[in-house]
């Protein structure tokens, strides 16, 4: 497993990738950790998917060498707030993964 290919990709090409991939919500995965962030923060499925589809990428996304995963945070302007979803890509599988969700400023 490895992100060699996405690593070379452009903001706005990784941008596309996940809203495209994220159409189909079972090519989206949502972590453990994440759904208890969801808990904890009041955010719905519904705005992640929403954050996954129609979000962009604004950040230099980071390598997780541990998971061998680059991981990107979409943010997106939704219910009053700025939503973030940090979605783990690889090059091997076709799914979003979702780490994690939080509000930002």
């Amino acid at each position: 497993m490895g992100f060699a290919n996405f690593e070379k990709v452009s903001l706005s090409r990784l941008t596309k990738h996940v809203r495209m991939t994220s159409q189909a919500t079972e090519s989206v995965f949502i972590t453990k950790h994440a759904r208890v962030q969801m808990k904890k923060r009041k955010i719905n499925a519904s705005l992640v998917y929403e954050c996954l589809r129609e979000g962009a990428v604004r950040r230099v996304p980071e390598p997780n060498l541990r998971l061998n995963t680059l991981e990107c945070r979409m943010e997106r302007y939704a219910a009053g707030s700025n939503c973030c979803v940090v979605a783990a890509l690889c090059d091997e599988d076709p799914d979003v993964v979702c780490v994690t969700v939080f509000f930002s400023n």
